[in-house]
């Protein structure tokens, strides 16, 4: 019969082998005798514990996965929102002049004038 040697996860090593079965507590101590009852039972533990993380690693990749999509899915939302306000102050700036002697026309004017170099700068 083959010998094998485990690392389960909480630390303990299980040997098996010629149907003695041996167990230590950590991977330095010396392994104690066990019975093939305790360790079908230790190896049945650790299936199922790394059944567990596998199933729990599963559920992150897909919200990962889903987080990814929503993610690319705003920023093309956001691409194509920022191109239409960028031709709506297109539109806007092309619209006639506005006079100097109007206080409010003016700040207008200064506002579309500033919310263009903000679209320039995030277009860079």
């Amino acid at each position: 019969m083959k010998e094998f040697k485990i690392n389960l996860s909480k630390g303990e090593v299980l040997y098996t082998g010629s149907y003695i079965c041996t167990l230590s507590k950590t991977a330095a101590s010396t392994p104690e005798p066990i019975s093939l009852e305790a360790a079908a039972e230790k190896l049945a533990e650790e299936l199922i514990m790394q059944q567990a993380m596998n199933r729990e690693h599963q559920r992150q990749q897909d919200v990962t996965v889903i987080q990814f999509r929503q993610a690319q899915e705003e920023i093309k939302r956001l691409t194509k929102e920022n191109g239409s306000f960028k031709q709506a102050l297109e539109k806007i700036a092309a619209l006639k002049p506005l006079t100097n002697n109007d206080t409010n026309a003016c700040n207008f004017q200064f506002a579309i004038t500033t919310a263009n170099l903000a679209l320039e700068g995030d277009a860079e």
